[in-house]
């Protein structure tokens, strides 16, 4: 439960601290005191949107701290350990920082956490109910949470959202292996025209660098010849070549050697040059012999670099590149003629899958109709306590057929989603003898008010809630249903803890614990401020509410006997 609730500087509450108790905790005041600012505040807490506006004028900052006490069930247990939080005997401290440029800091008994921690924490602790909640039930999208929520269908839920989601994946599957088929298809003959050409063409990497040098070659292969039998001329053959000289300044260095060993180096160099001379004139000879001057081997490699060429300007830059396109559409192409057994497999995955998913949504719609027969009986004694004894009250559960619809149930078409086949619509009538209507259609304001409440306390009988708050439920209503809705209150907080904010008496006198919320002027500002009351506080209060400012003795004895009767029940 929620045990303290300390607020600074956020909207009027310049600093607040608060020590709720278990039971019904009512808080009461003039309108526009700031009760609802308290709730705002809470909701901090819980995770919901902080606007910087709501910062108190003249501070950098609100700040939200809520002391949460009692065991764990084993879902908010399972949460903490996720976030590696460790409850401190059995405590949650959770403190939230709102800066005016928007920042946030968001702790859980001293971890820093997000904000969409603290709103799945938050959904775990506390059920607030608002002002305008109550206009949800106009929603008949609502209506589902409500039914669901009276006794267990997780599991059969579950069921149906895992063959909807099976289903939508094998559908979506099929649907991009046909999208992409038909895309394939119209480039088919395309396809199989360039990889003819291709595999024709009988192509191998690095093949147009080599022709490209054996082009050159070929083209100046009359110059290539001159030059190397010119140089082999000036080497070793033609009259003054320089191997003959290099032979005859051997001969003189020998002899001179022979007189004095230390050209002996140069010798040597001299010898080596001639030998090296020798091998070069050598290669010069083999390579004039060699080079052959070929115009239609020529003519061939032209072609055959122009055929290359005009295929790199259609499938890739280079060789490489081409050949890489050619395996992309061979592998494509080897796709479609598998692509029918592929597509045929998929088609059967969907229908199966959708065999199953229409057979657990009729589960799962079994299941509602059976929950929807004890949830009637149950409101409908529920609005009876509430003063509502003649409203005939029927849970509708239809299933929304749609001829295009996926799901094929005795030939006609529904459509479905992750929480079933289901439409589900709250029809009520008024009065005896009227027909039941959709709930928006003939319902007051004070008429769903009750039946919010009856599903609340219906619902709180199941659920581990473990703390509800209510801001004005009792809207649109008084007299003896208030009475009532206070007293429905009370039962409610036997097995968790409420927080009220009424404008009531009748509701009022029926906490446990009562605050008054009011408003001051504190150093030329206004301030909100809440107030634990006594039992003196609290018959002053009551009286207050019911006789207006002017507080006489008669309204005293009136707020006292309404205390001391419902503190008896």
């Amino acid at each position: 439960m929620l045990a303290n609730l300390r607020v600074r500087n956020y909207a009027l509450l310049d600093e607040v601290d608060i020590e709720f108790t278990s039971g019904l905790n009512v808080l009461t005041g003039e309108t526009g005191s700031g009760k609802s600012i308290l709730i705002g505040a809470l909701g901090l807490i819980l995770g919901d949107r902080a606007a910087s506006e709501s910062i108190r004028g003249g501070t950098r900052t609100a700040i939200v701290e809520g002391l949460f006490e009692g065991e764990h069930d084993a879902q908010l247990q399972a949460l903490l350990v996720e976030i590696g939080v460790d409850p401190e005997e059995g405590m949650l401290i959770i403190r939230r920082e709102v800066a005016r440029d928007g920042r946030n800091r968001c702790t859980i008994n001293g971890s820093l956490v997000t904000v969409s921690v603290l709103r799945k924490l938050g959904v775990l602790l506390v059920d607030l109910h608002g002002q305008h909640d109550h206009q949800s039930l106009l929603n008949p999208r609502t209506h589902r949470d409500f039914l669901d929520g009276y006794e267990d269908v997780r599991a059969p839920k579950q069921r149906v959202a895992e063959a909807y989601h099976l289903f939508t994946e094998r559908s979506e599957a099929l649907r991009r292996m046909e999208d992409s088929l038909a895309a394939t298809r119209e480039r088919e003959d395309l396809y199989r025209f360039q990889l003819e050409e291709l595999d024709q063409a009988e192509l191998s990497p690095g093949e147009d660098e080599e022709l490209e040098r054996e082009r050159s070659v070929l083209e100046h292969a009359e110059q290539l010849v001159q030059i190397a039998s010119d140089a082999s001329e000036a080497l070793s053959e033609g009259e003054g070549a320089l191997v003959d000289g290099l032979v005859r300044v051997i001969r003189s260095l020998e002899e001179a050697e022979r007189i004095d060993p230390a050209l002996g180096e140069a010798l040597e160099g001299i010898r080596s040059a001639r030998y090296h001379l020798d091998d070069c004139a050598d290669f010069l000879r083999r390579y004039r012999d060699r080079v052959d001057y070929n115009p239609a081997r020529l003519e061939e490699v032209l072609d055959r670099l122009d055929l290359l060429g005009r295929l790199k300007r259609k499938y890739g830059a280079t060789i490489e590149e081409v050949l890489a396109y050619r395996g992309r559409i061979a592998g494509e192409l080897e796709q479609m003629d598998t692509a029918g057994e592929h597509r045929s497999s998929l088609r059967s995955e969907v229908e199966a899958a959708r065999e199953e998913l229409a057979e657990r949504a009729k589960t799962l719609s079994d299941r509602r109709k059976q929950v929807a027969s004890r949830l009637e009986k149950r409101v409908i004694a529920e609005l009876a306590e509430l003063g509502m004894e003649k409203t005939g009250f029927r849970v509708g559960i239809e299933w929304r057929e749609a001829e295009e619809g996926p799901l094929r149930i005795d030939g006609r078409g529904y459509s479905v989603d992750a929480h079933g086949i289901d439409r589900i619509e709250f029809l009520i009538s008024p009065n005896s003898g009227e027909d039941l209507k959709p709930l928006a259609n003939i319902a007051s304001g004070g008429e769903i008010s009750r039946i919010m409440l009856a599903l609340k306390v219906i619902l709180a009988e199941s659920d581990r809630m473990p703390t509800l708050v209510f801001d004005e439920l009792d809207i649109g209503i008084g007299g003896r249903i208030a009475e009532s809705v206070g007293h429905r209150l009370k039962l409610l907080s036997r097995d968790h803890q409420v927080l009220c904010i009424t404008h009531l008496h009748q509701v009022a006198c029926w906490g446990r614990t009562h605050f008054t919320v009011h408003k001051q002027s504190a150093r030329g500002r206004s301030v909100t401020l809440v107030d634990h009351l006594d039992e003196d506080g609290r018959i002053r209060e009551i009286a207050r509410m019911l006789a207006g400012e002017t507080v006489d003795a008669m309204a005293i004895s009136h707020a006292r006997e309404m205390l001391r009767r419902t503190a008896a029940v």
